[in-house]
This record gives C-alpha cells, sequence and structure tokens, in this order.
C-alpha cells in the first residue's frame, strides 16, 4: 500500500474523511486553528489577562462561525514528491539566506561608505588632521570645507594646501563600526590621537604650571577638550585647556561653562594636583573661573 506524506505545516493536523483526487492529484481535508481568532471569539484587547471581544456580535469569529477551526484542502504527497518538495524548500531556502546576506553587505558597505563621506574619511578610511595652533584659522579651515569634531578636531579627507602640517589617521584606529555600518570611537581614541600629535620633543619641551595649592590667575588658554562620566558622586565634567605653549590645564567638575571647544579664555583657579597622563604633564585645576579674551 502506497503511503502518503503532507507539507510539514500540516503534519499535526486533524485529517477529516477519506483522500479524495482532484485535477489528478490526491488531496486530504484537514481541520486546521483558525487564523483570525482566538478559539473562536476575535479579540480586540486584553483586561486583566481575559481577553476583550470585539463589541459586534460578542466577537463571534465570523470566519470560522465561533469554532475556532477551520477546513482545507491539502496536498497528499507520495514518498518520491516529498523528498523532492523537502529539498526544493531546502534550496529555496538556502537562496533566500545568500540573497538577504548578500543585501546585507551590500547596505552595510553602502552605510559605512556614507559615514566615511559624511565624517570627513576618504573610501579608504584616511582622515589628515591639522597640528599646531589651528583656533586663529578656524575660519579659513571651515571655508575649506574642513569638518570640526571634539575627538578629531579639525580633519578632513583631502588636505591640499596643508600638507605640511597634518597627520593622517586611518578609521581602523579609532573607529569601530557597527552591525550598520555607524561609526563610533573606540574607548581612548580622543588620547590616542592627542598622543599621536605631539612630537616628542613638544612633550619633552611641556611642563607644570604653577606650585600644589597656588592660585593661578588669568591665564590665556584654548579650551581643547570635553568629557564627562558617571560616578556615585553624579556626572562629573572634565575639561582640558592648552596654554600658549602647549601645557595642559584639566579642571575635574560638576559644573557646566558656557564655552565651546576651540574658544579661547582666560583661566583662573587652583592648582590641585600635578600629573603625568601617558608621559604628558598635567596641571589638575580646581575651583576655576572662566572669561572671554
Amino acid at each position: 500500500m502506497t503511503e502518503y506524506f503532507v507539507s510539514k505545516s500540516y503534519q499535526s493536523a486533524e485529517r477529516i474523511n477519506k483522500p479524495f483526487e482532484k485535477n489528478g492529484k490526491l488531496y486530504q481535508t484537514v481541520k486546521i486553528k483558525c487564523d483570525r481568532c482566538t478559539n473562536g471569539i476575535f479579540a480586540v484587547g486584553v483586561e486583566n489577562g481575559h481577553i476583550k471581544p470585539h463589541p459586534v456580535a460578542n466577537g463571534i469569529c465570523f470566519k470560522c462561525g465561533g469554532t475556532g477551526f477551520l477546513t482545507k484542502e491539502i496536498r497528499l504527497y507520495t514518498e518520491k514528491e516529498y523528498n523532492q518538495k523537502e529539498v526544493a524548500a531546502a534550496r529555496a531556502k538556502e537562496k533566500r539566506e545568500a540573497e538577504a546576506e548578500e543585501k546585507m553587505k551590500r547596505e552595510y558597505a553602502s552605510k559605512k561608505a556614507a559615514w566615511k563621506e559624511r565624517n570627513g574619511f576618504d573610501a579608504e578610511g584616511a582622515t589628515y588632521i591639522i597640528t599646531g595652533d589651528s583656533y586663529s584659522i578656524k575660519e579659513e579651515l571651515k571655508e575649506a570645507g574642513w569638518k570640526f569634531d571634539p575627538v578629531l578636531l579639525w580633519h578632513k579627507a583631502d588636505p591640499v594646501g596643508y600638507e605640511d602640517r597634518v597627520h593622517k589617521f586611518y578609521d581602523y584606529e579609532i573607529i569601530e563600526y557597527s552591525a550598520w555600518g555607524e561609526g563610533h570611537y573606540r574607548t581612548g581614541a580622543k588620547d590616542y590621537i592627542m598622543q599621536k600629535l605631539l612630537p616628542v620633543e613638544e612633550i619633552q619641551d611641556l611642563t607644570y604650571l604653577g606650585t600644589v595649592g597656588e592660585k593661578v590667575k588669568n591665564i590665556p588658554a584654548t579650551f581643547t577638550r570635553k568629557n564627562s562620566f558617571c560616578s556615585r558622586f553624579g556626572l562629573t565634567n572634565i575639561y582640558e585647556f592648552r596654554d600658549g605653549d602647549g601645557n595642559y590645564l584639566v579642571w575635574f567638575t560638576t559644573c557646566g561653562i558656557d564655552f565651546e571647544v576651540g574658544d579661547l579664555v582666560k583661566l583662573t583657579g587652583t592648582v590641585k594636583e600635578h600629573k603625568d597622563y601617558k608621559g604628558i604633564p598635567q596641571t589638575i585645576v580646581t575651583r576655576c573661573k572662566l572669561s572671554s579674551i
């Protein structure tokens, strides 16, 4: 006796009556759950853990007549037909997955390329950062299409006209890309960039300002960096400044300030500590007051 098989999705369905032939193929009537309702009730919500029926006809489902079940005629396959169907379904699934993966790769590459262009990197992932004093020429840089970022500072994919005062960085040094092709700075990217921008001889020329406990007054400085972190005391801001000789002043505070990175200010504060950070001398100041220059 020939054994017949049904599709996997109907293998648990209740079979009704005997198989019958239609258009030269064998069929079987099965009983399946209604795809429109829950146990014959068409719900519009849930209240206190119970379904809330539609107000029309007290929620009786018109599709199944309130029974919660439907009848459907499905194909019966010989073992050979069933195996061929399964092989075809597996191939179709592989094809869909391959197409989806290829589409995802194309979208990722496209979004990554768009992010790099939007953020001042070339197609190979390179960008050029202006070294030295950029504040005095910031309007000139802006006019020439350079972009400013608190981490990357003034940077551009094509440094024409400024080749003698730039440092080249690649995205893989400082950027991580999400699964959607969006770039995000690696942890420590700012410190990595600043260290690379400082020549060894410049680091050697840097020094501390004042003495611990001393008050320093009206030091002309450029606001070079802003960061923040959360601790058990709340949000702490880190403001970094560099005086005319390039020396670092760092202020840890919960206060906000009305200045933007790149602004030139006069700084008055108390020297709290002298500290080396990755070989760079830093003067930690506290209780600061800032004024515009």
